[in-house]
This record gives C-alpha cells, sequence and structure tokens, in this order.
C-alpha cells in the first residue's frame, strides 16, 4: 500500500498535468509509454520546515503537447519554451504537494526550476527519494521524485514509509 507521501505526489502531479497542461495521465503504463525514455529533468528545490527537491522526468516526446496547451500552438515548436512549461509543471506540483505533506500553514520558499541536461544526473548517488510516481503521458511517460534533507521533525519517517509506485 502506497504511503501518504506517495499518494501526495501522485495526487499532486496528475492534477498538475489534468488542469495546466491539459494532459491525462494514467497510473498504468502502455507497452510504448513504458519504453518511452527519461531524457530531459527539472527540479525545484524549496526549504522551509521541511527541506528538499522535486524533481520530475519526461520523455522530450511529450513536451511539445505540454508546451502548446500551456502556451499555445507557436511555443510547442521551441525547445526553451518547452523546457520552461515542464518547469512550470514541476514548480506547480511541488507548491501543490508541499501543503498535503506539512500542513496548510506551512511556509515553504521555492527556488526557480533548473533543466538538467542529462535526465540521470538531477540527484546524487546517496539521495534516497521519499516518494516516486511514474506516470504515462501521451506517447511517453512522466516521473516525479520527491526527496527529503536534514533532520527536520518526520522527514526520516517519510523516507522510511515511503513506496514507489510504477
Amino acid at each position: 500500500m502506497p504511503s501518504t507521501t506517495v499518494q501526495s505526489l501522485s495526487r499532486a502531479t496528475t492534477a498538475t498535468f489534468e488542469e495546466l497542461a491539459l494532459l491525462f495521465p494514467e497510473l498504468e503504463l502502455s507497452p510504448e509509454q513504458a519504453a518511452a525514455p527519461l531524457d530531459v529533468a527539472v527540479s525545484v528545490e524549496f526549504r522551509g520546515p521541511r527541506r528538499g527537491r522535486l524533481v520530475l522526468r519526461a520523455s522530450s516526446n511529450i513536451l511539445s503537447s505540454i508546451a502548446a496547451n500551456m502556451l499555445g500552438e507557436d511555443a510547442s515548436r521551441q525547445r526553451p519554451l518547452q523546457r520552461d512549461a515542464l518547469g512550470e509543471i514541476a514548480n506547480v506540483i511541488c507548491g501543490n504537494l508541499l501543503p498535503a505533506i506539512a500542513g496548510a500553514e506551512a511556509v515553504f520558499h521555492l527556488s526557480a526550476p533548473r533543466v538538467h541536461e542529462g535526465a540521470g544526473s538531477v540527484s546524487r548517488d546517496a539521495d534516497e527519494p521519499a516518494a516516486r510516481i511514474m506516470l504515462g503521458v501521451e506517447v511517453g511517460r512522466a516521473e516525479a521524485v520527491l526527496y527529503l534533507f536534514g533532520g527536520e521533525d518526520g522527514a526520516a519517517q517519510l523516507s522510511q514509509d515511503a513506496v514507489s509506485v510504477a
């Protein structure tokens, strides 16, 4: 059974793709989606009652749909705008997730989304995710990963309770 952190990450990610990008992710991946590479990544660092990072990896073949739905058809062909749109998706996921895991009264400071060239180069080997989900999106897929750092109350317990959902 998935932890509440994984469930919160899943709800925030799914809702953001649906409401902001007008795309409807699926929890069960088709063979085509499962084979799609996760070749672009963005991250959003946060600090407050808990400190951490949200990483959103995606298949580059879904970026034009995200940009077109968020910014208009003209933006869908421009790589920098595609990456900006993915960064905004990550930012909104993070902003919706943090109150769900830390409480509505918690105040966090989020960094601007950072684009990473190699999708695998976002985290250090020692980083253990607190939650991870994988969603099928159109002909590609997206993976959202939450990392919690430091000795904040409950952060270690969240990490121990986390279960991956694929």
